[in-house]
């Protein structure tokens, strides 16, 4: 945006009009009227501090978030919870503080939504912070929710919906995402010792005979063999 200002006078472009076209509008028919603006309001600095403050915190979660989970689920969290971010923002402009010359830009709500996601897929993950020490994940989230606190009263009250918009998008998807790997982990388990309860049957046939094994035996040793069939 910097360098658009710039280099405004020779592309017969305005600072105004250029953050008008990118920002998010507040009210759901400002919104209705430049849907993309869902999707560039997030990537949208003025201020240089804004983006810088928001780069390192992407950058330290989102590398936490790559460990946990993997490259791809942190571009699906930050899309994600900059959209329900910009959502909630319109949402509670609309109805309870219509304003239709404000608008929003920054990725203040899609950076939470990659913050808390982290903080929520795996809260006992230890972590070490230079000159502090070595801490969970779980204490980092209480002293995270602490200043974010303090920072709501400086802010309006619809940029605050905004960032709330891009932490529950987080907490949802770490959420689904713990659900689905205990359920594979299950799954897992008991392929594990369906596989131990095989090989100790063949071992026993091996040392002793098949005629050694018993009806029941024989039995779930044909059921353990038998490949698994796809319900279709």
């Amino acid at each position: 945006m910097k360098i658009m200002w710039l280099l405004a006078p020779s592309m017969d472009i305005t600072m105004e009009s250029a953050v008008e076209y990118m920002a998010l509008p507040a009210t759901d028919l400002g919104a209705a009227m430049s849907p993309w603006t869902i999707l560039t309001y997030m990537f949208t600095h003025i201020d240089f501090w804004h983006l810088l403050v928001n780069c390192l915190w992407l950058a330290w979660f989102g590398s936490l978030l790559c460990e946990i989970a993997g490259a791809r689920h942190v571009f699906i969290n930050y899309i994600w919870g900059g959209i329900l971010g910009g959502v909630t923002y319109v949402a509670f402009n609309t109805g309870f503080s219509p304003a239709s010359d404000a608008c929003l830009i920054g990725a203040s709500a899609a950076t939470l939504g990659v913050i808390t996601a982290t903080l929520v897929s795996e809260p006992g993950k230890r972590v070490r912070l230079a000159f502090i020490g070595i801490f969970p994940l779980r204490k980092l989230a209480i002293a995270g929710g602490i200043v974010f606190l303090f920072a709501s009263m400086e802010m309006a009250p619809s940029q605050t919906a905004a960032h709330i918009g891009g932490m529950t998008a987080g907490a949802i998807w770490a959420l689904i995402w713990r659900l689905h790997n205990r359920r594979n982990l299950r799954i897992m388990q008991q392929r594990a010792r369906k596989r131990l309860a095989r090989m100790e049957l063949i071992e026993k046939a091996r040392r002793s005979g098949y005629s050694s094994l018993t009806d029941a035996e024989k039995l779930k040793l044909f059921d353990l063999s038998a490949p698994r069939r796809n319900a279709t």
